[in-house]
């Protein structure tokens, strides 16, 4: 049976998001969910999720291979971090860099 899992650390970009950058809109939604599934390539994440958890949805760190997904979503601007999480270091680099929603639309 399967569960819904979210990255911990983030909040992710609903696909019907719009962005502006300097007054231009863009679906920015739409482009966050193409990346982060051009990045995955079919491959499946690993994600660490206790063994006591029910059927509900949960956050859990999930992994790429040695790629931590939170920290690829978030620096490359696809993701937000969540104020309690560990990515806001990463999200000002994206911010600074204008990378993903924080940038022009690509």
């Amino acid at each position: 049976m399967g569960r819904k899992v979210a990255v911990s650390g983030v909040a992710s970009i609903e696909p019907e998001a719009t962005c502006s950058f300097h007054d231009v809109a863009w679906s920015c939604g739409q482009r966050a969910r193409a990346a982060f599934n051009s990045w995955l390539r079919g491959r499946a994440l690993k994600c660490v999720v206790p063994p006591e958890v029910e059927r509900f949805a949960i956050a859990a760190p999930c992994s790429l291979g040695k790629q931590d997904v939170g920290a690829w979503l978030v620096s490359n601007g696809w993701a937000i971090a969540l104020p309690t999480g560990i990515y806001g270091k990463a999200q000002a680099v994206a911010e600074d860099a204008e990378v993903g929603i924080f940038g022009p639309p690509r």
